[in-house]
């Protein structure tokens, strides 16, 4: 079991790689904002929204950022209510996605059974998983305390689908997902295009985002909640001649737009 040192630590980690992150994104905006022409801004939305809004010749769009390439490119929560995965609309792809497969998986069925029994539920069927604090008060629901216990003794993953075309389900989730499209990513020194559109007009030797890797979800237990997270992680990513990171020696995309 996680000792109270152990777990302040991991509380503690994830502020610091938020504010890391933050600062990340800030400094690629700066530095988008340091060309001609080209705007950028981080509004205060939400989630449903990539991470930079850029402009140019009055053209909109979206940048996600992301420190490193092994950063979770599909950060959705779903839970089990009622006898059946779900999750808050919009169900954009990485949502549809989990919800497929969970509810198929003979791991995650074993996993909704031993917890069942561990926390005291007589049906796991009509037991409640979630991922947010209200519905913890739900009567067949899963309490922090009992499901901290229960994963501290055994691995957090309760699903590994291996070999998917993350590519292909990370550009609809920017795409489609997002309340309004992200067509470009910069992961850590690389700067990618999300499918062939192309609005703000980068060279075309810019690489689209592609790649295999294992679709995962998992539970992660928080301050006084836990959440059921899809954990979606490209293994290897192309090779990319351009970057917006402050400071890079590639190449600038956006450079020499008209």
């Amino acid at each position: 079991m996680k000792s109270f040192k152990s777990f302040i630590g991991e509380e503690l980690e994830l502020l610091l790689m938020s504010a890391r992150s933050d600062k990340y994104e800030a400094d690629v905006a700066d530095y988008i904002n340091s060309m001609n022409g080209v705007t950028a801004s981080r509004p205060k939305v939400s989630t449903k929204y990539a991470d930079v809004k850029t402009e140019f010749n009055r053209k909109k769009t979206w940048i996600e950022v992301k420190m490193n390439h092994t950063d979770n490119l599909g950060n959705t929560r779903v839970s089990y209510i009622d006898g059946k995965w779900t999750a808050a609309a919009p169900l954009d792809p990485v949502k549809q996605f989990a919800i497929e497969y969970l509810s198929k998986d003979r791991q995650t069925q074993q996993f909704l059974k031993d917890v069942a029994e561990f926390a005291g539920v007589k049906n796991w069927k009509d037991m409640t998983v979630p991922s947010t604090q209200g519905p913890l008060k739900n009567k067949n629901a899963v309490s922090y305390e009992k499901m901290k216990e229960y994963m501290s003794k055994r691995t957090q993953y309760i699903l590994d689908v291996k070999n998917v075309d993350l590519g292909e389900l990370v550009t609809r989730h920017y795409l489609e997902g997002k309340a309004e499209p992200a067509h470009y990513m910069q992961a850590g020194d690389d700067f990618y295009m999300i499918g062939k559109t192309n609005p703000l007009g980068v060279p075309k030797d810019v690489p689209i985002l592609t790649g295999q890797g294992p679709f995962k979800v998992r539970i992660a237990t928080r301050s006084n909640y836990y959440e059921v997270q899809a954990e979606v992680k490209i293994m290897k990513m192309p090779n990319s001649r351009y970057s917006l990171k402050p400071g890079t020696s590639k190449k600038n995309p956006f450079a020499g737009l008209s």
